[in-house]
């Protein structure tokens, strides 16, 4: 059970040694890996899910169109290097030349805005799942080596993929409104 926290006192958690950091994601994470690695790390671990489940085959066939491994990848490397608003996603598939060369290698037709936002919104956990993956292997390139991540830079992790997730949502909403 937690102890009670004192009226005016501050949690032992915030309370930090002065000069302490407290441990920043970069928003682009190519800060911490060239571009072409990060969208290998993506495939990788999207390519780890079980993409032979009945229930998606199914969903497949009745679908021909739906590319959901490839719109996991996208959304996730667009996620990865901070670019959240469904335009940006897109456009993405046009510039990058890492994708370009990825896309020619499997049948993948660009989305619109539309299906970005859409295929956000419905897999918004897988996503998440895949994003934080990134997260993991960008920290275990950039700072940790083999070490394993402690419990609480995970949550980080974890709420940075979240944010960013609520960050496209919010973008997409106000390109709406206007």
């Amino acid at each position: 059970m937690p102890r009670p926290i004192k009226p005016g006192a501050q949690p032992e958690q915030d309370k930090a040694e002065p000069g302490a950091k407290r441990f920043e994601l970069p928003w682009d994470l190519s800060v911490w890996a060239d571009r072409p690695i990060l969208l290998q790390w993506i495939v990788e671990e999207v390519g780890s899910l079980d993409w032979e489940n009945q229930e998606l085959l199914k969903v497949l066939q009745a679908n021909p169109a739906f590319q959901p491994r490839a719109m996991l990848i996208l959304t996730t490397y667009a996620y990865a290097l901070g670019l959240c608003e469904s335009e940006d996603v897109v456009s993405l598939c046009y510039t990058e030349p890492a994708l370009k060369s990825f896309m020619a290698l499997v049948p993948f037709s660009i989305p619109s805005e539309n299906a970005v936002s859409r295929f956000r919104r419905e897999h918004r956990g897988l996503i998440k799942w895949a994003l934080v993956q990134c997260f993991k292997r960008g920290l275990r390139h950039h700072e940790l080596g083999d070490s394993p991540i402690p419990p609480g830079l995970r949550r980080i992790l974890d709420e940075s993929a979240a944010n960013r997730l609520d960050l496209a949502r919010h973008l997409d909403r106000s390109v709406q409104a206007e």
